[in-house]
């Protein structure tokens, strides 16, 4: 509840802090110890406005209490996700259970089991008033054994603060008469009127993912698998093609920053802080993405809260909304960060990679220019043309979804959405993406600690086939396996590396393989120099051993993966872009891979000759 309150404080312009934290548990330094911690992160230079905020917003809770409805969401909330573990307990992940055991040999902590905590803490959660726990808040912060920690560079840039600054902060602010907290909550209904419900006018059988596919009344189209994996679980997706790639360059900086816009999503009249209220004790979301080809929404529920979910839907065509003051308090939050960051290698070194990896600036990394320079209106204009057309779009349910409940609701939800049937818009590459050809750039960058920085993106364009793409996949791990024996074993030029490929169904130079990592700088020629020679080496020897290790863990988890909701809704989603199915068949596909195989991809991706280096070198010494 306290966090909560911090959030709605960082969600204002004029927010003290970028961020705030209370939490209850283990102290900072010492594991036997329990401590209340309040943690602020500063937007400036200056930790002692941020100190003053959290420590009043902590004796306000102590002194005047959480109220009633507060605690209402809070423990629907805690309710609702005990619920949907115990619901989905039959599929509890093994990693769940395991640190279960292994925080219980660490730290003793108790191992009831779900079936049990869900009884216990759902008696006691709805047996304790407001009341008992305020005083538990006021326990919670003693006016003795108070430690204040401030964590800040040591740069010239920020302002340090004396112990007894410190201290008089702390004094000032227990002197305060702390008003009670006034909670704000929004009583009108998030969709103020509905038009009429939409139709579905005919209904066909998805033959290649056995669901059910339904044509709706203003030319949408949905998709519905039901499964029992999880009891408690639906998920959701639309998808159309088409994209942001129609806008030009001077939409570059504004499509950078489109997704952290996104973070603060509302919808109509409520803000993001009003829907964390409106949505708590539900376990519903949905989000928007806006890539350069296509366009999709991401979501789930569990079932009893479906309605939830579908208004989220109509609402994100109809009534998505960026808050002017929260868009400003997002942008006053990060762009200090972001600034700070920039002392930071690692951070410069993605930063000045993806520089100079992309053809366009819109796939650079977000830095403290592009957050200070975002426009609301432009990416809020943005998104309502992209999301105009509801008829563009196929959206799918996976999960425990029952097909008569949801008939209704996708007819008042979706098929009234504003919308007309048109035939799927062309994917047309236009050159947005990664660079082709081969070249290295070489920078430097002041480090405290001298290492180099080096990334090695290796590109190509081949048919999209299941097969193609298991062999993307597949050659990264090999080369992945031979890097870490060679670079990191045998020559110790690095403490950790790796490599990966995959394959896109869409874009510029759909293969990548890459690899990125700090190492010594006196290393750096030696270990380009084997890695250069292990994408040759893979086109003429492949060994069986080290195929069939990958094998054998990508069969496991594609066999795994036809009993995950969310693996069947991204092949479903994956083959409306592009109609190849890489998911119903892929242990097969894996199994009948051969060594050859590898080599013949590896020589074709070599051929194409786009072996891109990039480095950032320490600067030397003045």
């Amino acid at each position: 509840m306290l966090n909560a309150r911090l959030s709605d404080i960082g969600s204002k312009p004029d927010a003290p802090f970028a961020a705030a934290q209370a939490s209850n548990g283990e102290f900072l330094v010492a594991k036997t110890k329990d401590a209340f911690s309040l943690i602020g992160i500063a937007k400036g230079n200056d930790i002692l406005p941020v100190a003053e905020a959290v420590y009043r917003e902590g004796l306000r809770a102590k002194r005047g209490g959480f109220t009633a409805s507060e605690y209402s969401r809070a423990r629907s909330e805690y309710l609702s996700r005990l619920e949907n573990q115990y619901k989905n307990r039959n599929s509890t992940p093994s990693t769940a259970l395991v640190n279960g055991y292994v925080r219980n040999f660490i730290d003793n902590e108790p191992i009831p089991g779900i079936e049990n905590e869900y009884q216990i803490m759902s008696m006691l959660a709805n047996s304790i008033p407001v009341e008992a726990l305020n005083m538990a808040m006021a326990e919670l912060m003693p006016d003795s054994n108070v430690v204040v920690l401030t964590m800040l560079p040591d740069n010239g840039q920020f302002i340090i603060p004396t112990e007894a600054q410190i201290a008089d902060v702390m004094k000032s602010v227990a002197a305060e008469n702390s008003e009670p907290y006034v909670d704000e909550v929004k009583n009108e209904p998030l969709i103020p009127s509905l038009p009429a419900p939409g139709k579905i006018v005919s209904t066909a059988d998805d033959k290649t993912f056995g669901g059910i596919v339904w044509t709706l009344s203003n030319g949408a189209k949905v998709v519905v698998k039901h499964t029992d994996f999880k009891d408690d679980e639906i998920m959701f997706g639309a998808v159309a093609t088409g994209g942001t790639s129609v806008y030009g360059s001077e939409y570059d900086l504004n499509l950078r920053y489109l997704p952290v816009a996104f973070m603060t999503t509302g919808y109509g009249t409520y803000t993001s802080s009003d829907m964390e209220k409106y949505l708590a004790g539900k376990q519903a979301f949905v989000g928007i993405d806006l890539d350069d080809y296509d366009r999709t929404l991401t979501g789930g529920c569990t079932p009893k809260d479906l309605p939830t979910m579908m208004e989220l839907v109509y609402m994100t065509f109809v009534g998505l909304n960026l808050d002017a003051d929260e868009f400003a308090a997002t942008q006053n939050r990060y762009a200090p960060i972001y600034r700070t960051r920039e002392a930071d290698p690692q951070f410069m070194f993605s930063k000045r990679l993806t520089e100079a990896l992309y053809n366009s600036p819109r796939h650079y990394a977000v830095d403290a220019n592009t957050i200070e320079k975002a426009s609301r209106d432009t990416i809020l204009n943005i998104a309502k043309e992209q999301l105009a057309n509801a008829g563009e779009f196929t959206f799918y349910f996976v999960g425990n979804v029952d097909i008569e409940t949801l008939k209704p609701l996708v007819e008042q939800y979706i098929a009234s959405l504003p919308g007309k049937a048109v035939a799927p818009a062309e994917i047309k590459p236009v050159g947005l993406g990664l660079k082709s050809g081969s070249g290295t750039d070489i920078v430097t960058q002041k480090m405290d600690t001298p290492q180099t920085f080096a990334a090695i993106v290796v590109t190509g364009d081949l048919p999209y086939s299941s097969k193609n793409q298991k062999l993307a996949s597949i050659a990264g791990q090999i080369l992945s396996a031979r890097l870490v024996k060679i670079v990191r074993e045998d020559e110790g030029a690095v403490y950790s590396i790796s490599a990966s490929g995959g394959m896109s169904r869409i874009g510029d130079n759909c293969v990548v393989m890459q690899s990125a990592f700090p190492m010594k700088p006196e290393m750096r020629d030696k270990v380009l120099e084997i890695i250069a020679g292990q994408f040759e080496d893979m086109a003429n020897n492949i060994t069986a051993e080290e195929l069939n290790k990958v094998k054998e863990y990508m069969v496991k988890d594609a066999t795994e993966g036809l009993e995950k909701n969310s693996s069947w809704l991204s092949a479903m989603e994956g083959y409306q872009l592009r109609p190849v199915d890489t998911f119903t068949n892929a242990a097969a596909d894996v199994s009948g891979v051969t060594e050859d195989d590898v080599k013949a991809f590896m020589k074709e991706l070599n051929k194409q000759n786009n072996y891109r280096v990039f480095i950032m070198d320490p600067e030397a010494a003045k």
